[in-house]
């Protein structure tokens, strides 16, 4: 009798054992589970977190030109009936989102504006267009709101090394005979201008590694173009889009 409840013992025992077993094993894959599922999340938040991007801007430029002041002025003339240019820039980056409705952006860029000039009459044509090269690094802090499709309004500084100046004049005389010459310098500019940026849009991601954004522009040249001896001042102006892909890496 008392072997016959020994042995009972022995297989509740080991029933309760095994069980314990179960649940604990049950246990730990769960929790290794969450900890793998926390890990993958963590590891897509990182991933998100920051992008590096290139982009195309098109933008309308023109300039605001007033008489330099003091003993180098001079009047605007015909220049004062210049007109805007289409010009395209563009630029690579990374933009970093900080905090969940801050993201701050920095890059390098190859940027141009300009203005032309056109006067005709019947026998006579005279014009040009004129662009104004920089290399430039934008610096900007974004407002964001939403995940997938993210809505961005920014405000930056862009300081701009100049690069280069190129003019295209074409001219036709009284003959019909239509002529062109074009000339570039890299003298008698000022090396290093400043301007502030304003951009507002939108940013689709298809998956959490790549998207693409589509961001309105607006650039005001602070700083001159021209040296001080110059006979007017000159500020570039550019009104525009971005359009370009991102990926998070």
């Amino acid at each position: 009798m008392i072997f016959r409840i020994l042995i009972c013992s022995v297989y509740l025992l080991t029933a309760i054992s095994g069980f314990t077993q179960v649940e604990l094993s049950k246990e730990t894959t769960k929790k290794e589970k969450q900890k793998k599922v926390t890990k993958s999340e963590k590891s897509e938040k990182e991933l998100s977190s920051t992008g590096a991007f290139v982009l195309s801007n098109w933008s309308f430029t023109n300039r605001k030109l007033i008489e330099n002041e003091g003993l180098f002025g001079d009047s605007l003339g015909y220049r004062a009936n210049e007109t805007g240019l289409n010009t395209w820039s563009f630029g690579i980056g990374l933009r970093s989102q900080f905090h969940s409705n801050f993201a701050w952006e920095g890059g390098i860029s190859y940027m141009k504006n300009g203005e032309q000039y056109l006067y005709e009459e019947v026998d006579t044509m005279y014009s040009y267009r004129t662009k104004y090269t920089y290399f430039a690094m934008p610096i900007k802090l974004y407002f964001t709101y939403g995940e997938k499709l993210k809505f961005l309004a920014g405000v930056g500084v862009v300081p701009q090394m100049f690069a280069g100046y190129q003019q295209e004049v074409t001219w036709r005389d009284s003959e019909g005979k239509e002529e062109s010459s074009s000339s570039k310098l890299k003298i008698g500019y000022n090396s290093f201008v400043i301007s502030t940026v304003f951009n507002i849009g939108l940013q689709y991601d298809f998956t959490r590694r790549i998207g693409v954004f589509l961001m309105p522009e607006y650039r005001i040249q602070l700083t001159s173009s021209y040296l001080k001896t110059s006979s007017y001042k000159h500020y570039g102006r550019s009104l525009g889009g971005n359009i370009g892909l991102i990926i998070n890496l």
